[in-house]
């Protein structure tokens, strides 16, 4: 008889924690549950919450019942039927913290994205404890250099979306660990790829305006994305097409008065990303992603890659996107180009503009041979 026992994981995430306007966060978690899932295993997800970081609708403190947090992840859990297998803490209590227990001392692994989960009150006595690190070189900085508490005790392995972390032309240190490196994962079925476009419309990106705070190494500083997009705002004049950035336009009109006068459109994000069906239609909707990355990505040439772009690559739509080293892994030209400034991001952007129709498809292709969560998951596990 065939045996039909699943492996287990237990998969903490960061999706109650950002409840509005909260599409493209929630996915970057998402795709790692459904794509563990899809790879046949049995998932229970996880999320711990101290009860003063509970919020309404417009950030003011809330009680539980009443708070944004539980009803974006109330809702998250049931569209994609993971209700009964999910438990959210708050102040380490839940309804379903016995199941989540039951299920935790059965699980094979652990998989702790970005540190999120610290409560002590669920034991894996037998799960091996996966680090999953989404922001390279901002992560170890804030650990080596400001002391930051980033959670990586206790954890049997590390991975990084900075897969050149600890090699030859990486800047970021490491903290004395080893990191593997792992690229974010798109779960195809959900990014389906829609008929190819005839013509060009335009080139898009969604971007918090306003990201972390600088952070400093070995005498350098570590940015964020605006400071990064202020080296292109020129771009649309050795263009010929439409540049468009979806981010908190009302709170940076002042910074971004420039770009509207360089001929950029820039709408609002927060409209974008309130719900998934407005999220991924905006991507659908654009012919190609623009992009600029973190200034401390692009520094430290760790090999970053977006978990926002490989939705733009599932959906057939090819991305241009600032050099972080990702070439050292990908090649470039079919589906992904980079970047290093604005005279070679008009000639990446000029030369998939030229071969538009063949790019959307090297863009899914590219999707499922790199990026497929088949793919990055079974590369991960072989890592173990």
């Amino acid at each position: 008889m065939k045996n039909t026992v699943k492996n287990k994981i237990v998969i903490a995430v960061g999706i109650a924690g950002h409840p509005i306007a909260a599409a493209g966060n929630s996915w970057a978690f998402l795709q790692w549950v459904l794509g563990f899932q899809e790879a046949g295993w049995d998932v229970w997800v996880v999320e711990s919450l101290h009860s003063e970081k509970l919020v309404d609708a417009t950030w003011a403190k809330a009680s539980f019942e009443q708070s944004a947090n539980k009803s974006h992840w109330d809702s998250v859990m049931a569209r994609f039927g993971l209700t009964e297998c999910s438990t959210l803490l708050v102040d380490d209590a839940a309804e379903t913290l016995g199941r989540a227990q039951d299920f935790a001392t059965e699980a094979d692994l652990f998989l702790n994205i970005s540190g999120h989960f610290r409560s002590q009150i669920l034991k894996f006595p037998k799960a091996k404890k996966i680090y999953l690190d989404l922001d390279p070189a901002f992560t170890q900085i804030w650990s080596l250099v400001y002391k930051s508490d980033m959670n990586f005790a206790g954890h049997d392995r590390y991975f990084s979306y900075g897969s050149l972390l600890g090699q030859q032309g990486c800047l970021a240190p490491t903290c004395g660990l080893e990191w593997v490196g792992v690229f974010p994962p798109v779960v195809l079925k959900y990014w389906p790829c829609q008929a190819q476009q005839s013509e060009f419309v335009k080139f898009s990106t969604l971007a918090h305006w306003q990201g972390y705070s600088w952070c400093e190494w070995e005498g350098q500083w570590y940015k964020g994305k605006s400071e990064e997009f202020m080296k292109l705002t020129t771009l649309p004049r050795g263009v010929e097409a439409q540049f468009e950035i979806a981010t908190e336009v009302e709170s940076n009109q002042v910074e971004l008065d420039c770009f509207k006068s360089e001929g950029w459109n820039l709408v609002s994000g927060s409209e974008i990303s309130q719900s998934f069906e407005t999220y991924e239609a905006y991507l659908r909707q654009s012919s190609s992603e623009f992009s600029a990355a973190k200034g401390g990505y692009v520094l430290s040439q760790g090999g970053w890659f977006s978990d926002r772009s490989v939705c733009y690559l599932a959906s057939g739509r090819p991305v241009v996107l600032q050099t972080t080293g990702i070439e050292k892994l990908i090649p470039t030209g079919e589906g992904l180009f980079t970047f290093s400034d604005v005279s070679s991001a008009a000639e990446a952007c000029q030369a998939l503009l030229e071969n538009f129709q063949e790019q959307q498809g090297a863009a899914r292709a590219l999707a499922e041979r790199t990026f497929d969560s088949h793919v990055v998951i079974a590369g991960m596990l072989n890592r173990l």
